[in-house]
């Protein structure tokens, strides 16, 4: 969704992603199936495996003039590079368990691939004149967000997050988020592949 308002340049809602590859995301959906059917599951909405993703830098009110020269970039940013090693952690909920509104997998950053990653991603932004994202950076993956808030404490149990391995990613892709009354769409605007790991 574009906003717009009188004398002033279009807007749009956009994020940097890592995208997961499709065995990741197939992984993660597992994850999502188990708690789904377990035992006092609130009422959510389940992210579906083709949205899976890790969110870098989400930007409410993007200048739609801005966006190639973001991608130019992030094309930079990328180039040559192969993708960062992503370990699972634990379920979690945000902003706590005991009062959960979002479902996520946490992940672990065992280099700082990710936390260096989403670093350029956030000096490129403000070197558009975006403000700076005041929240501290935990990498993760949503897998619901619930209806209404939810103590998820014993919901949460860590073993259905248990020998699921780690995820890959892809690519960098800078998305629009379109919202509309069935929630969010992404519309990608620019990708960008990682080289592949060679054994």
């Amino acid at each position: 969704m574009k906003e717009r308002v009188e004398g002033a340049e279009e807007t749009i809602r956009a994020f940097v992603a890592l995208d997961l590859d499709s065995m990741s995301a197939r992984r993660l959906a597992r994850i999502a199936e188990h708690l789904r059917m377990a035992s006092g599951a609130p009422s959510a909405s389940w992210t579906p495996p083709h949205k899976m993703h890790v969110t870098l830098r989400y930007v409410e009110k993007l200048l739609a003039s801005t966006v190639p020269s973001l991608a130019g970039a992030l094309a930079e940013a990328v180039d040559g590079k192969t993708p960062p090693r992503l370990g699972l952690l634990r379920l979690e909920a945000f902003p706590s368990a005991a009062e959960a509104r979002v479902v996520v997998v946490e992940l672990e950053d065992p280099t700082r691939a990710l936390a260096k990653m989403a670093g350029r991603v956030e000096r490129i932004v403000s070197r558009l004149g975006i403000s700076p994202d005041r929240h501290e950076f935990r990498p993760h993956v949503t897998l619901a967000r619930l209806k209404r808030q939810y103590d998820a404490r014993r919901w949460l149990r860590p073993e259905l997050a248990v020998d699921v391995g780690e995820c890959s990613t892809v690519r960098l892709t800078l998305y629009r988020s379109i919202l509309d009354s069935e929630g969010s769409t992404y519309e990608p605007l620019a990708s960008f592949e990682f080289v592949r790991k060679t054994n």
